[in-house]
C-alpha cells in the first residue's frame, strides 16, 4: 500500500522530471562537457588575438603547452567536489576553479621553461590561454545551469525529512534555487505537521517501502534535517533510510547556525563543527581594506564620464543639489554621512508623509521592506538612475574615506536598528557596502527581515571570495536591472 501512496504521490511530478537512475551521470557528463568546451574556447580565441595583433603567419592551434595545460587543468578539476555539480556554493566554486587552472599553468609553464628557457610565441599564448581559462570556465559553468535549469534537465529528485515546518522550509529552499541542483519531491513528516504545498508521507509509510523502489525510481538523494537525525539516532530509522537510498545529506536546523561559516572535523570518528568568525582574523581586515582602496580608486576613474553626466542631467531637470546626504549606521555603531546622486523631489520626506497616510497598501509595502515600487518622491531622471544603481556612485568616496568597503551590508537608517533584531550586533562589526549579498539575492523582492539575514550570512562567512563573487553578480543585477525600482 505505501509504495501505492508514493507512486500517486510522484504521479504529478514525475510528469514535470524524468526519474532515471542516471541524474548524476547526465549532470557529470554536461558539466564535464561545459569544461572542455570552455577550454576549447579560451584557446581558439587566445590563438586567433595573437595571430592578429602580432600579425604571426599561422594560427597555431593544438600547440604542446596547450594541449598539456588542457590535460592537466581536466584531471585536477575532476579531483574536486565540481562533478557533478550539485549543491556547489558559487564562492567555493570560483575559488576551486581558479586555483586549480593557476595550479594547471603553473606545472606547464615551469615545464616549457625547464624544457626551452627561450621566450617564444608558444609561451606567450599559454599565459594568456591559462588567463582567459579562468573566466571561460567559470562563465561556461555560469551559462549551463541557466540553460539546464530552464530545460528542466539539471538536478536530481530527492525525498526531504523533517518535522512539519520545518520540511515546508527545506523543499520551499531547494525548489527556490534550483541551480543547487536538489529537487524536492516528497516530503516525509515526522511527527505533527500542518498543510502540505506537495506530496507527503509520514514516516511509518516510508518505512514499509521496499530497499529497491526508490533506485528504480531513480530517487538515490535523502535529506534529512539534524534534528530528526538527532531523535531518531538510537532506533533503527537511519540505518534504515541508508538502505532505501544511496545518499543521506544531513540538513542543519538548529537557529543558531543559521548563516555561520562552519568547518568540519573528524576526531577519529566523533564528528565536530567548528563555528567559524573569518572577520575576527586581523589580517582578514587588512585585506579587505587593500581591495577596498583598489577597487574604488579605479572603479572612480572608470566612471568619471559616467558621474559627470548623471550629474548634469539632475542639475537639468530639478533645481536643488546634485548631491543628497544622509545619516546612516557605521562600523560600531558610529553614524556616518553617505553621499548617492539625488534622485527624489527635495520634498521627498513631506511628499512620502502624505502618500503613506492617504494610501494603505503602501503603508503596509513599506512596513514590510522599508521601500515603494511606485514611490510619488522619485524624478524622472531619478528612476533611470536608480534602474542602473547609478546614485549609489557617490559613495566611492566614502569607501576611500574608510567609512563603508566595496561590499558589506548596505548601511542602514538609525531609526532602522530596531528593525535588524539580533542581527544588528553582527551588521556593526563591519563596515556597510556599497554592494553586498542582499543586493544580488533578491533586493527590493525580499522583506526588511530577509535582507538582515542575508546581511549576517555574509558577514559570518566572509571571505575573498566571496566578495570577488558577490561583485561579478552585482554587474549582472546592474545591467539585468534584476530586483530593481
Amino acid at each position: 500500500m505505501s509504495e501505492i501512496t508514493i507512486g500517486m504521490s510522484l504521479g504529478k511530478t514525475e510528469r514535470k522530471i524524468r526519474f532515471r537512475a542516471n541524474h548524476r551521470v547526465r549532470m557529470f557528463a554536461i558539466t564535464l562537457l561545459s569544461d572542455l568546451l570552455a577550454l576549447i574556447l579560451s584557446t581558439t580565441v587566445v590563438h586567433l588575438l595573437v595571430y592578429r595583433t602580432f600579425h604571426f603567419d599561422t594560427i597555431r592551434m593544438g600547440e604542446f603547452g596547450d594541449m598539456l595545460f588542457a590535460i592537466i587543468c581536466m584531471a585536477l578539476l575532476m579531483t574536486t567536489r565540481l562533478y557533478p555539480g550539485i549543491g556547489l556554493n558559487p564562492a567555493l566554486e570560483m575559488k576551486t576553479v581558479t586555483h586549480q587552472t593557476a595550479v594547471s599553468f603553473l606545472i606547464v609553464f615551469s615545464f616549457l621553461m625547464i624544457r626551452n628557457p627561450i621566450w617564444t610565441q608558444e609561451k606567450l599564448t599559454l599565459i594568456l590561454v591559462g588567463s582567459f581559462s579562468i573566466i571561460t570556465l567559470l562563465g561556461m559553468r555560469w551559462l549551463m545551469r541557466i540553460v539546464t535549469v530552464q530545460l528542466g534537465v539539471w538536478g536530481e529528485p530527492v525525498v526531504v525529512v523533517a518535522g512539519g515546518e520545518r520540511m515546508e522550509k527545506m523543499m520551499g529552499y531547494f525548489h527556490e534555487r534550483r541551480r543547487l541542483g536538489f529537487l524536492p519531491v516528497l516530503g516525509v513528516s515526522v511527527g505533527r505537521h500542518g498543510p502540505s504545498s506537495g506530496p507527503m508521507l509520514e514516516m511509518e509509510e516510508l518505512l514499509k517501502v521496499s530497499d529497491g523502489y526508490f533506485s528504480e525510481k531513480g530517487i538515490q538523494t535523502v535529506l534529512v534535517s539534524t534534528q530528526i537525525a538527532s531523535d531518531l539516532s538510537g532506533s533503527s530509522v537511519n540505518r534504515e533510510l541508508l538502505r532505501k537510498f544511496k545518499r543521506m545529506i544531513f540538513i542543519s536546523d538548529m537557529d543558531w547556525l543559521e548563516g555561520v561559516s562552519i568547518a568540519y572535523h573528524d576526531f577519529e570518528g566523533m564528528l565536530g563543527m567548528e563555528a567559524q568568525q573569518n572577520f575576527l582574523n586581523p589580517l582578514s581586515e587588512v585585506l579587505k581594506r587593500m581591495m577596498d582602496v583598489v577597487i574604488a580608486v579605479a572603479a572612480g576613474i572608470a566612471s568619471l564620464p559616467v558621474l559627470l553626466l548623471t550629474a548634469v542631467l539632475i542639475k537639468l531637470e530639478s533645481s536643488g543639489s546634485v548631491l543628497y546626504r544622509q545619516e546612516r549606521v557605521g562600523k560600531d555603531g558610529k553614524r556616518i554621512m553617505i553621499y548617492k546622486f539625488r534622485s527624489m523631489r527635495e520634498d521627498g520626506d513631506q511628499v512620502l508623509e502624505e502618500y503613506l497616510a492617504g494610501n494603505p497598501s503602501a503603508q503596509a509595502e513599506w512596513n514590510e521592506t522599508q521601500k515603494l515600487k511606485e514611490d510619488p518622491r522619485i524624478t524622472r531622471v531619478g528612476k533611470w538612475v536608480r534602474k542602473f544603481s547609478l546614485d549609489e556612485l557617490p559613495q566611492l568616496y566614502n569607501i576611500l574615506k574608510g567609512d563603508m568597503s566595496v561590499v558589506g551590508p548596505r548601511p542602514i537608517l538609525v531609526e532602522q536598528r530596531r528593525l535588524y533584531g539580533e542581527g544588528l550586533e553582527v551588521y556593526m562589526s563591519v563596515r556597510p557596502g556599497l554592494t553586498g549579498f542582499w543586493q544580488v539575492s533578491g533586493r527590493n523582492r525580499t522583506s526588511f527581515c530577509q535582507r538582515a539575514i542575508y546581511d549576517v550570512y555574509y558577514v559570518r562567512n566572509w571571505s575573498a571570495w566571496l566578495d570577488m563573487y558577490i561583485l561579478l553578480r552585482t554587474i549582472w543585477v546592474v545591467l539585468t536591472r534584476e530586483g530593481a525600482y
